[in-house]
């Protein structure tokens, strides 16, 4: 089951609107959450040797640093004017991403929000962003905003895989819907899922057409331990990359909830992973699930 008893907030440098710290502001007033906002950033021009000596370079990383904390009280002083408990830190390193990662482990924050946009396919392909990182390495509930604030009865989608053929163990399917469900309950609103029978064709075969009644049999093992209308179960025979998208413009979906699971960086490079793929063309927000147990960044990176 979703918590949202603590909230990080991943504050964009200098960005002049800030989607992520709306909508952990909706969230902590649906949950009383506690929210911390924190900037990592790194530049080289504040290095050691790169323009001043160490010394130097030290003091004013420290003048950098209490710039941030400043700006990040300001952005917290209409939270806080609200009612809601905020904390602010900042984090700086090379790559900042992993300096997020270990604020996360140290912290243990029940749901991550940052802001997030579209990227180039070259940023795709080389996955050298640190959204894609996030996705990868992120242990907490991760939630990617790209829209404005939910309605008065947000759509929540979760994206599973009964067959588990995308590398995605089985409990991870009932995180998933948990989280959902979590999301709805409060926000007043609704939860579907969805299921790709799709089997992408070997040595030029054409896939065969699914089985409707096995299909929706997987759906149906699925949803018993979880209060899901049958009608709002959704299976197909397209490839789940186009059929997510298609289904969340369809239902004007609020967020998607879907899966990833890391997997080796030769293989990442190639051919990521279903969530990267799927991430840029959904315009609704996307909360990324974990396995309860995740691989270590610094083991990943070495």
């Amino acid at each position: 089951m979703l918590e949202l008893s603590r909230i990080l907030v991943i504050i964009e440098p200098d960005a002049d609107e800030q989607p992520a710290l709306e909508k952990a502001r909706q969230l902590a007033k649906y949950a009383d959450s506690e929210i911390e906002l924190i900037i990592a950033d790194c530049s080289t021009y504040l290095e050691d040797g790169y323009y001043f000596d160490p010394i130097q370079a030290q003091k004013l990383r420290y003048e950098h640093g209490d710039q941030r904390i400043k700006e990040l009280n300001e952005l917290a002083k209409p939270l806080r004017s609200q009612g809601l408990e905020v904390s602010v830190s900042t984090a700086w390193g090379n790559p900042p991403y992993g300096e997020i990662v270990a604020r996360i482990n140290d912290t243990k924050p029940s749901l991550v929000i940052k802001s997030t946009r579209h990227h180039s396919k070259v940023s795709r392909m080389l996955l050298s962003n640190d959204d894609w990182e996030l996705v990868r390495y992120c242990p907490a509930p991760l939630l990617l905003v790209k829209s404005q604030l939910w309605g008065s009865k947000p759509v929540f989608i979760a994206s599973v895989d009964p067959d588990h053929v995308h590398d995605k163990p089985a409990a991870l399917d009932n995180k998933i819907v948990s989280s959902a469900i979590a999301l709805a309950a409060i926000s007043a609103g609704d939860v579907h899922l969805i299921h790709s029978a799709w089997v992408p064709p070997l040595s030029g075969v054409y896939p065969l057409a699914a089985d409707a009644e096995k299909e929706d049999e997987k759906l149906t093992k699925l949803i018993k331990t979880h209060r899901v209308l049958k009608s709002n179960c959704h299976w197909t025979n397209q490839d789940i990359v186009h059929a997510l998208p298609d289904l969340a413009v369809e239902l004007k979906a609020s967020c998607v909830v879907m899966g990833a699971v890391s997997r080796s960086r030769f293989d990442r490079i190639l051919i990521g992973n279903t969530a990267e793929k799927v991430l840029d063309r959904l315009e609704c927000d996307v909360l990324v699930i974990k396995p309860d147990q995740m691989p270590a960044l610094s083991k990943i990176l070495l």
